[in-house]
């Protein structure tokens, strides 16, 4: 191996250290819904941005599976930044979130509203709460799901920005 191919291999690995310790191992986790629209809900346009939040839980293979191949990568890429917040919920651990009105609610209660038992599900929601596109429920078709995701997408940002 020569000094060039150390370097570039040696760069690689710091790049990869880096975006670990930048984004953690995953998603921002859900904990104050309406806090949270606030501060990051809005673009610089001034339209509304499409919360797009995981319902995971532990354990969930497939949950790992579609953050780190499909979710982590859109957010590193910066090319929803205008237009998403992502989020995750963790459900079945008994912790408590704040919902989009303010209310303190347990985390496996908020995903039964949108009849999110299964996991991993994706919802896509307007600053209210309110579904604005289908879910997104399993992962059937990985090499499609980026497809899947985006389309709920444009449909959930043209719902809040005609």
């Amino acid at each position: 191996m020569n000094v060039n191919s150390t370097k570039v291999l040696s760069s690689l690995f710091l790049l990869t250290l880096l975006c670990t310790f930048a984004y953690g191992s995953g998603l921002p986790l859900a904990s104050d819904l309406q806090n949270e629209y606030q501060h990051s809900g809005i673009n610089e346009q001034g339209q509304k941005k499409v919360v797009l939040m995981l319902v995971s839980q532990p354990n969930c293979s497939y949950c790992v599976q579609i953050t780190e191949e499909i979710l982590r990568p859109m957010i590193i890429s910066g090319n929803y930044e205008a237009h998403t917040v992502f989020s995750e919920l963790e459900i079945n651990t008994g912790k408590t979130i704040r919902d989009f009105k303010g209310s303190e609610v347990n985390a496996t209660e908020f995903a039964q509203r949108y009849g999110a038992w299964a996991t991993p599900t994706l919802l896509f929601l307007d600053e209210q709460g309110n579904q604005i596109a289908d879910k997104i429920i399993g992962i059937n078709t990985p090499e499609l799901y980026g497809f899947y995701v985006d389309k709920a997408l444009k449909q959930g940002f043209s719902t809040l920005n005609p």
